[in-house]
């Protein structure tokens, strides 16, 4: 198979997703103009832009996992990620959504799952780097 079509339908396909979500999110912005929903669909719209943007590169160069822009653009993602998350979390606590018990341990569940995911992998994207790097330096 031409690795090269079977590239372009892979970077397509998430392409797809991710214009279906941010449609979604604009969406919900213009029905909810409000400054707690931009604080949660902004972030989250550019996490997922950056996301859309760091697959197509690695898609198409998966050696550059280790240099600095996917470090960086990964970072930069994951934290608008987490902090759309987070303000999310925020917000439905406090809501009259929340009023069951479970639904307010379930929410502190996937908050402290979302942190833990972020930490652990902003850990082995820099370590990654700093092995490359190390590695280079002793060459």
């Amino acid at each position: 198979m031409n690795h090269s079509r079977l590239k372009v339908w892979c970077i397509i396909t998430f392409t797809m997703a991710v214009i279906a979500i941010v449609i979604r999110a604009i969406w919900q912005i213009v029905v909810i103009p409000t400054s707690g929903t931009m604080l949660i669909f902004i972030p989250l719209i550019v996490a997922l832009i950056g996301a859309d943007a760091l697959f197509a590169y690695l898609v198409v160069k998966p050696e550059k996992l280790k240099a600095l822009p996917f470090s960086v653009g990964s970072t930069a993602a994951l934290t608008a990620g987490l902090l759309a998350g987070v303000t999310h979390f925020v917000r439905f606590i406090i809501s009259t959504q929340a009023d069951h018990f479970l639904c307010k341990v379930i929410g502190f569940l996937v908050l402290l799952a979302s942190v833990s995911a972020y930490f652990i992998l902003i850990y082995v994207i820099w370590s990654l780097r700093k092995a490359r790097d190390n590695g280079q330096r002793k060459v």
